[in-house]
């Protein structure tokens, strides 16, 4: 009996003892899966070596390829002294000298305008990325490196329509002094993110944040890019952070902080480092980003829209409002009111993503588009333009000055280009560009006025061309003569009496 009491206690421990082992083992098996380790290429936030942050890390090993930038642009303006306009109308002349002081020509006078950014050098020659709109028309750049050093750059080229530039400084560095070029398509969004740069010329500023979104376009941002895929993010960028980097978790530059959102916290914008890659490389080799072009002005097509123009399903397409004149669209045969549903092979999504894939091909280049017109399905191939180009000759501040002077006046011919700088319907006459300080016309005529008639001591001079307009300057002699200048402002006839 004993030795059966002694049997059953022991069994009693026994299963107790199992019980607790493996209560043990289980409760070490859950937190083997719940609690894993970090996965296997991925860096750690903080280093187990040194006890810093990774951030920290990263900033003090990209730091020395990241630059501030000054700029100098001369800009010269019209100034009337307030103490001139004062005695213009002052009676007193009137009454002690008999007669009132001439009036008051303005005078020219230049200014320094003065700006900031950032920018990083990406070559061990010296090359660096930075934003278009922090170089655009600057006089004079000075790079200045973390060391303190200050090195003038030159400008190798630019681009407005992404809003990036290349400068140079002619100085070495070691491969461990420039900045790494990552690849902006393998960040997912909630991805971490730092940025680097000066603003409100607080150097070497380092800011943290994820990437709140990527493929941002669309933004109305004021003299903005026209080809827009930003990369969003959280880490804070202010002025002066434009043109530096955006950089991985890895420490490779992913980005280059181009704008904000002025009315927002947290909301910055970087342009994609694949994007900037390709335009760097055009500009040094080119000095210049060659574009194709179609020729149509494109519209977006609403949810509401797609059943009416035949779209069906998951179809997406872009609206050709019109097709311009002398382009590759009409000579290739588009039509208003097609509707671009594929080009080269890929389905069309929205406006943007046309605009910008359009962009992307190489002037000359044939490409397959896929049309609905009149919801039948049409293959048009297409010779692709040059679209810097197409923008040259829309642009006259990059033609060849076509202007004469003649009566203190620049003129130019009626041309479209010109017509629609200054909102001009009319068709005949020529057009007003400038207006010399010493011209008497100063003050009564402006920029953009259309001058069609001038009367010369009875003779009446029909203005359609310049040559006409120097025949009627040459019947006024020596500035004895009165004259009447007819001209067009805002749609309205009006005349000027000019006297000796």
């Amino acid at each position: 009996m004993k030795l059966l009491k002694n049997l059953t206690l022991a069994t009693v421990f026994i299963l107790i003892g199992v019980l607790l082992t493996a209560r043990f083992e289980f409760t070490d098996r859950a937190s083997a899966d719940t609690v894993s380790g970090p996965s296997e290429g991925l860096p750690e936030i903080y280093e187990s070596t040194e006890g810093h942050s990774r951030f920290a890390v990263i900033a003090k090993n990209v730091m020395p390829a990241v630059v501030n930038i000054k700029t100098e642009r001369s800009i010269e303006y019209n100034y009337i002294s307030p103490f001139d306009r004062f005695f213009e109308s002052d009676p007193f002349f009137d009454d002690f000298f008999g007669r009132s002081p001439q009036k008051q020509q303005p005078k020219t006078r230049k200014q320094i305008q003065r700006g900031e950014g950032s920018g990083f050098i990406y070559t061990t020659d010296g090359y660096i990325m930075t934003n278009n709109h922090v170089v655009e028309k600057a006089d004079k750049i000075i790079v200045r490196l973390s060391s303190g050093d200050e090195v003038e750059a030159k400008i190798i080229g630019t681009d407005p329509e992404t809003d990036l530039a290349v400068i140079k400084i002619d100085k070495k560095f070691d491969e461990n002094k420039i900045a790494k070029i990552g690849n902006s398509d393998d960040l997912w969004v909630g991805d971490w993110v730092i940025a680097i740069g000066s603003p409100y010329s607080l150097e070497q500023t380092v800011t943290v944040g994820v990437v709140s979104a990527k493929d941002r376009s669309g933004l109305g941002i004021y003299k903005g890019p026209v080809f827009q895929d930003f990369i969003q993010t959280d880490a804070a960028i202010n002025p002066g952070n434009s043109g530096g980097p955006l950089l991985s978790i890895q420490g490779y530059v992913v980005g280059i902080n181009a704008a904000v959102n002025a009315q927002a916290q947290g909301i910055g914008f970087a342009i994609p480092i694949n994007m900037a890659k390709k335009i760097a490389e055009n500009l040094r080799s080119d000095g210049i980003v060659k574009r194709a072009y179609l020729g149509i002005m494109p519209k977006e097509i609403t949810s509401a829209e797609k059943e009416v123009l035949g779209l069906k399903g998951d179809q997406e397409g872009v609206l050709v409002a019109t097709v311009e004149k002398d382009t590759p669209a009409e000579e290739y045969g588009f039509k208003a009111d097609d509707v671009i549903i594929e080009m080269n092979g890929k389905k069309i999504k929205n406006l943007e993503q046309f605009r910008f894939d359009l962009a992307s091909f190489d002037p000359g280049r044939k490409i397959d588009f896929k049309v609905l017109r009149q919801g039948k399905e049409k293959s048009i191939t297409v010779k692709l333009g040059d679209r810097s180009t197409l923008l040259a000759a829309k642009d006259p501040s990059v033609q060849d000055d076509k202007s004469e002077e003649y009566l203190g006046l620049k003129v130019e011919e009626l041309n479209d280009a010109n017509k629609k700088k200054f909102n001009i319907s009319v068709d005949n006459g020529v057009i007003v560009t400038d207006i010399d300080d010493e011209s008497v016309l100063l003050g009564k005529l402006q920029a953009g006025d259309v001058i069609d008639k001038i009367i010369v001591s009875g003779v009446h001079f029909e203005i359609a061309s310049v040559d006409d307009l120097k025949k009627a300057a040459a019947k006024v002699k020596d500035g004895n003569d009165s004259y009447i200048v007819k001209f067009v402002r805002n749609g309205r006839n009006d005349y000027v009496l000019v006297t000796p």
